[in-house]
């Protein structure tokens, strides 16, 4: 239930303000009316945190949060309760503010008269392909269903996403640490038994000569990383996302993960529109938008109106250059026997999978190196402090 601030004029001539709830402004109007309040000016309130509350950066909601609201709406319909009452009882469950804010809009605009399609697309929290498959959905009394699917895909996202974190997590921490223990020594401890050393009249060793050197260096780097990601944001911004991502492509082994990862959100994206009964025009459009990598995605210029005029989903990712020769074959199999929906199925998974091979792989090759940068770490910390420490020892005698 939504909340209403007006202001109006009472039975007894004065002016008043106040709130009232209301699923709809009509509600709220009538209700006015039978507190014999004449309604000068209505507006649903919208709830302001106090600035100290407040994001810094808003982001939307994750995937995993609007995938298990969308869960809820489908077993609610499976339920036989009634969308707009679906949409109250998980709004009024959900914690994220922004997703029970944008539900009860929602819900507010279908009672209004608003379609379905239109409401989820104008709360823009959702997906694009999902308010497109309310839009085909929404006639034939299957919206639990399409709930369902959505919720499936963006449970799949998410997992890359986890899978992804938790595979480059362990090797970043390790190596973070070793390098943070480094500049510790560096800047802390080797000054002051130099300085010792120094005032015994001893020569510094060749060893804590090369770390304090690497010191300055160090300094010199960080004080010019600001700059330097200014001048990587001034040339993207100059030559364009589009070069940008079309360069990440190339790295040897970086490229070929993206690659994977956005060949198989586009055929996961393809196989649930057609699930959907959603024309094959549309889901083209779709699924390519479903792609991230914006080089990838200006190879498909064309792509829907050449489908259109009947030419093949195999021929023309084939003309795209970007897909691997299995993925060709097995479109091509699968428009020949009927069954593209299975094999665009199977694509997505086997691509996924894939690209969490090639990153598991490079992962375990991480690890050792990792061990070994830490062992290399220790032994130059170790020798360029103990050395000193020695020269000091021997001074003394």
């Amino acid at each position: 239930m939504a909340v209403y601030t007006y202001e109006g004029i009472s039975k007894d001539g004065k002016k008043i303000k106040g709130k009232i709830e209301a699923d709809t402004r009509r509600e709220a109007l009538i209700k006015l009316k039978e507190k014999n309040i004449v309604p000068l000016e209505i507006e649903e309130y919208t709830y302001k945190k106090p600035f100290w509350k407040r994001e810094i950066w808003s982001r939307k909601p994750s995937e995993e949060e609007l995938a298990f609201v969308l869960t809820q709406i489908s077993t609610l319909l499976r339920s036989a309760v009634p969308l707009p009452k679906a949409l109250e009882l998980v709004a009024s469950q959900t914690e994220d503010e922004r997703i029970s804010s944008a539900l009860i809009t929602i819900k507010s605009e279908i009672e209004g008269g608003k379609h379905i399609w239109e409401a989820f697309q104008g709360a823009e929290i959702f997906p694009e392909f999902l308010s497109e498959m309310l839009k085909t959905a929404e006639t034939g009394e299957n919206l639990e269903y399409v709930f369902e699917m959505a919720s499936e895909f963006l449970e799949f996202i998410s997992e890359i996403r986890s899978k992804i974190i938790s595979s480059v997590a362990y090797p970043s921490v390790v190596i973070g640490f070793s390098i943070l223990a480094l500049f510790i020594t560096i800047e802390f401890v080797i000054p002051k038994i130099s300085t010792i050393l120094l005032s015994f009249g001893k020569d510094l060793p060749l060893i804590t000569k090369v770390v304090i050197a690497l010191s300055k260096v160090f300094k010199l780097l960080l004080f010019l990383l600001p700059l330097a990601l200014i001048v990587l944001f001034l040339l993207r911004k100059r030559y364009g996302r589009e070069k940008f991502d079309s360069f990440m492509l190339k790295l040897p082994v970086v490229g070929k993960i993206i690659l994977y990862f956005n060949i198989s959100r586009f055929a996961r994206v393809m196989y649930m529109m057609m699930r959907a009964g959603t024309p094959i025009t549309k889901t083209v459009r779709l699924s390519v938008g479903s792609i991230t990598n914006r080089s990838i995605r200006s190879r498909f210029e064309g792509a829907e109106e050449r489908i259109a005029k009947g030419e093949s989903l195999a021929k023309v990712l084939r003309d795209t250059g970007i897909f691997p020769p299995l993925f060709i074959n097995l479109v091509e199999t699968g428009e020949a026997s009927g069954e593209l929906e299975r094999m665009l199925n199977l694509l997505s998974e086997v691509y996924k999978k894939e690209a969490i091979r090639q990153i598991n792989l490079w992962v375990r090759m991480i690890e050792p190196l990792s061990m070994l940068i830490i062992g290399i770490v220790v032994a130059v910390i170790v020798m360029s402090v103990i050395l000193p420490i020695t020269e000091i020892s021997a001074g003394v005698r």
